[in-house]
């Protein structure tokens, strides 16, 4: 096999998702986003922001650094608004593909505003996942567009071989520095000294916190620093295999948790990412099983029904636990907030979970 062909098998064959499980995909991504992934945090946020003078403006390199102040609350409005009515087209699947772009840019642009105040949270895949997936054609089952007339049911495998390079180099991105840096100088421990300036400085104290910055050992913390940088160096080179790639998306699962944890940092728009090379189709498989045994119906219609069942559970349990998590019943003293504890609690299940299956 010539190289070309193995780049061409590689780019085309490494994923295979059907209609079906990407348009599960489609329907639970939009959902996470509308309810935990918004840029902002609403209207007194961006007019807040609005009414920063000039000398406050610090765009981070790209588009943003073409302006010069914050713009005006109505232009914050007015991207805001596109976005929901593009998410929630997105979300029905109705001009699936136009609409999946036009959310990943509105985010785009929401977080280059708020970012040019200096300080830029690693949120970029929230907008990367639908305008990557808007090409793989994941609004051709359980959509708008499904039942209109000439729709186009071929899906697209290469945009998640994409989607994980995308990841791979951002990982990587996060790793290659740390080396330059001295992360792995056997005289320092830089995750210690990371945890102690999120503890002291950032009063980042809740969940393990306390206990490991009592935690006293050389050979510990320099381990550490070592699978860290390891762990998102390797991700890149992971990407050329699914099996090793999905290995190391399990791994991430388990190093977010890890990190929420002691640092008290979810890194939740992550998992969105992740949530991607899931097996969907096993889990519209499974789904579609469960309805077929609870209701008797055994018809061609069952299919949508079972679908959109599980995707109006899986809102109302997003609607209950956004409205929770706003609440601030608990976790007062921390950064964290009760939905990025439970997801990733829930992560690390489905991880265990897998594994355990794996080994069976």
């Amino acid at each position: 096999m010539s190289l070309s062909e193995r780049f061409n098998r590689w780019i085309f064959e490494s994923w295979s998702v059907s209609a079906e499980g990407l348009g599960l995909l489609r329907i639970i991504s939009a959902l996470f986003i509308l309810f935990f992934l918004i840029p902002g945090y609403g209207t007194s946020h961006f007019n807040f922001l609005a009414d920063l003078p000039p000398d406050f403006y610090a765009p981070p390199p790209g588009p943003m650094m073409l302006f010069e102040s914050f713009p005006s609350a109505a232009i914050f409005q007015w991207v805001h608004t596109i976005l929901l009515f593009s998410l929630f087209a997105m979300l029905l699947g109705y001009r699936t593909k136009l609409t999946s772009i036009l959310t990943g840019v509105s985010i785009l642009i929401l977080q280059g505003i708020i970012f040019s105040v200096g300080k830029v949270n690693h949120e970029i895949l929230v907008a990367v996942v639908p305008v990557v997936m808007a090409f793989s054609n994941w609004g051709a089952a359980f959509s708008i567009d499904s039942v209109r007339r000439g729709h186009n049911r071929q899906t697209e495998n290469w945009p998640l071989t994409l989607l994980a390079l995308f990841i791979g180099f951002m990982m990587f991105t996060a790793g290659f520095p740390k080396i330059l840096g001295g992360w792995l100088d056997p005289t320092t421990q830089a995750t210690q000294g990371h945890l102690l300036n999120q503890f002291f400085v950032r009063e980042r104290q809740a969940m393990l916190a306390e206990f490991m910055v009592q935690f006293d050992s050389v050979l510990f913390w320099e381990l550490l620093d070592w699978i860290t940088v390891l762990f998102e160096i390797g991700f890149l080179a992971a990407v050329f295999s699914p099996k090793w790639f999905r290995r190391f998306v399990a791994f991430a699962v388990l190093f977010h948790f890890s990190t929420m944890m002691t640092l008290n940092i979810a890194f939740l728009p992550n998992f969105l990412a992740y949530a991607v090379f899931l097996n969907w189709d096993g889990i519209y498989q499974s789904n579609l099983r469960l309805y077929r045994r609870l209701t008797g119906k055994r018809g061609e219609r069952s299919k949508k029904r079972s679908a959109l069942l599980l995707s109006a559970v899986v809102g109302l349990l997003f609607f209950l636990l956004n409205r929770l998590s706003s609440m601030d019943l608990v976790l007062r003293e921390s950064d964290l907030t009760l939905h990025e504890v439970v997801f990733l609690f829930f992560a690390l299940f489905v991880v265990m979970w897998i594994g355990i299956k794996k080994c069976a």
